[in-house]
């Protein structure tokens, strides 16, 4: 009987020893995946809107737990990406052990429109993708189109549907000549009014476009600090038809 006790306290003897290495092991993994894989750099590309220390905040949380491990774990299977504004979506690309490059793409902003006291941001195509207690200001402002609702992920409705597209050849061309507008408005009849500061500029509706924002852009040094109207309606480079009229002092 001692015999077979003490084979059976030799066995129990192993198994505990077995155990604490195991122990040991367990811990040291852990130790090695919480600082080795710990991430320690974060780095962002496809957008200026936000600073990294937001974009972190936005889609990770709590910078000081991330693991590249468990990080990576959770790509696979259940990373709910974050809902970021003006943001379409973003890729996260782990650089093992412990670096991340982030690339985010930005929704395709044409324009924005004021509507109960919020600013509603919208694409090419005139469906309204953001909306927004902030003020974007690299996006120009849109008035003088009515409608009696907005609705996010929906078209803007307008009567005209076509306004977008001189929306979008207005956008794409002031980014071109890197003119700064204030406000594009338009009238009943949709010819087009761009404000530069005290400088209402009458485009017509919309013809000739490009021409008259190339020609606007090299006018632009004679414009700062004059108040009044530039008729660019009959504008083309053949005729170079333009008048200005100054306001009256007072008005």
């Amino acid at each position: 009987m001692s015999h077979t006790g003490g084979r059976k306290r030799h066995i129990l003897l192993i198994i505990l020893i077995v155990l604490v290495l195991l122990s040991g092991l367990a811990a040291g993994a852990v130790y090695v995946a919480m600082t080795y894989f710990k991430i320690t750099a974060i780095t962002f590309e496809g957008t200026d809107r936000y600073t990294d220390e937001e974009l972190t905040e936005y889609i990770f949380g709590d910078y000081g737990t991330l693991n590249s491990l468990k990080l990576g774990y959770d790509l696979k299977h259940d990373f709910e990406k974050a809902a970021i504004p003006f943001i379409e979506t973003y890729e996260i690309h782990l650089e093992y052990p412990d670096k991340m490059h982030v690339v985010l793409y930005e929704k395709s902003i044409a324009s924005y429109i004021v509507y109960k006291e919020n600013y509603m941001y919208f694409d090419k195509d005139g469906i309204v993708v953001e909306t927004s207690t902030t003020q974007v200001a690299d996006v120009p402002l849109v008035d003088g189109l009515e409608f009696d609702s907005v609705v996010l992920y929906s078209p803007l409705p307008v009567k005209d549907e076509g306004v977008f597209a001189t929306i979008l050849d207005l956008s794409q061309n002031l980014q071109k000549y890197d003119l700064a507008v204030d406000k594009i408005h338009f009238n009943d009849d949709l010819s087009i009014v761009l404000y530069i500061g005290n400088v209402r500029v009458n485009f017509g509706q919309g013809e000739l476009l490009s021409e008259k924002l190339h020609e606007l852009k090299q006018m632009e040094p004679e414009l700062a600090g004059l108040s009044g109207v530039l008729n660019m309606e009959n504008y083309s480079e053949s005729s170079g038809f333009i008048t200005f009229k100054k306001d009256e002092k007072g008005k």
